[in-house]
């Protein structure tokens, strides 16, 4: 199932580069680590599963990267957001979503996506405590009007979301080698910059 999906039309890498980045003071997607900018990190793991890359950001500046860049079509609605506005524009029914800041995901959890793409709206791996990461999985281009009748409620809550559409968790058993919980580690704050270049 999930090959058939795949071969149809492709997958469509989409980079969330869009939050307003206040706790770093800056536009985190941009910033060094470990040599290139975080969002690069993001592009250079989907480019080798994806034939097309979005970049969801208001920030014009994320077009040096030479990706198509998506400014968020609503306002002030998280994520969410930037995940609707690419899937308007994307070409594919599968869709890797990718947050900038999370520069440890590991091709094994991307493979592992890919493989059930087949068998939900919604494919999201879970941590090792049993949370979602909503901001790494599948979305199906289908989901695009349950996530903009979301979105028109004022229902930002990427969980909620899930629990109206058919959801498929990854477990951290079911990669190819052994969990590393350095896998989604997110970088919001300049503290978790430090100590992320240090993993």
């Amino acid at each position: 199932m999930a090959e058939t999906i795949t071969r149809s039309g492709g997958i469509t890498g989409i980079v969330l580069a869009g939050g307003k980045s206040s706790r770093m003071r800056a536009d985190k997607g941009l910033l060094l680590f470990r040599g290139k900018p975080l969002v690069t990190w993001a592009t250079e793991l989907l480019g080798g599963f994806c034939h097309r890359i979005l970049i969801s950001s208001n920030n014009k500046d994320y077009e040096v990267f030479g990706y198509q860049v998506i400014e968020d079509v609503y306002k002030d609605s998280g994520p969410m957001s930037g995940i609707a506005s690419c899937l308007a524009v994307s070409e594919s029914e599968v869709n890797l979503v990718l947050t900038c800041d999370m520069p440890f995901v590991d091709a094994t959890v991307i493979e592992a996506l890919i493989q059930q793409s087949g068998s939900g709206m919604f494919v999201v791996p879970l941590d090792e405590r049993g949370f979602a990461e909503p901001l790494c999985g599948i979305y199906l281009k289908s989901s695009l009007p349950l996530i903009e009748s979301s979105i028109r409620t004022g229902a930002f809550k990427m969980t909620s979301l899930f629990s109206k559409g058919g959801v498929r968790y990854l477990r951290t058993d079911e990669y190819r080698k052994p969990f590393d919980s350095r896998w989604f580690t997110n970088i919001n704050t300049p503290g978790e910059f430090s100590f992320s270049e240090n993993l």
